[in-house]
């Protein structure tokens, strides 16, 4: 009785493994776009200011990059109730891929005289900036799209 009992566990066992073993596993997903989505803690009494600011410098900056082809998009999300420490606002920007995300610093440098002069501009800029808000976490994303 007792080897019975081993021998219909032992095709049971058998039969579940064939069974995992027969699933496709095929590949049916691809990588997508690259988000990177930035925490924003406008300050109290500040958000007009900080809308200012950004329609002008940060909006020029994403055109240029947009025109050059390193961004897909880019977007802003008001946090409708915030708790206490959480972000009232975040910011998005969409890559094509992380090549696209990750260009060197010549890059930057060149984008920073073309859209503000030169990087003691903005660098004065961020200072300026830092008065009307606090950066929190950037969240990094992939998409992933299935294949057709």
């Amino acid at each position: 009785m007792k080897t019975l009992r081993i021998i219909t566990l032992a095709a049971l066992l058998t039969g579940c493994l064939a069974t995992a073993w027969a699933q496709d596993h095929s590949r049916t997903t691809e990588p997508g776009a690259v988000l990177a989505l930035t925490e924003v803690h406008v300050k109290p009494g500040m958000w007009n200011a900080y809308m200012n600011d950004l329609k002008a410098n940060w909006r020029r900056s994403m055109e240029a990059q947009m025109e050059d082809g390193h961004v897909l998009g880019y977007g802003m999300y008001a946090v409708v109730s915030p708790r206490e420490g959480e972000p009232n606002l975040i910011l998005r920007v969409t890559y094509p891929n992380w090549a696209a995300f990750d260009r060197g610093p010549e890059y930057f440098e060149e984008l920073m005289e073309s859209t503000f002069g030169g990087m003691d501009e903005a660098r004065e800029a961020g200072i300026e900036r830092g008065e009307l808000r606090t950066l929190g976490s950037e969240l990094l994303l992939r998409e992933v799209k299935f294949m057709d």
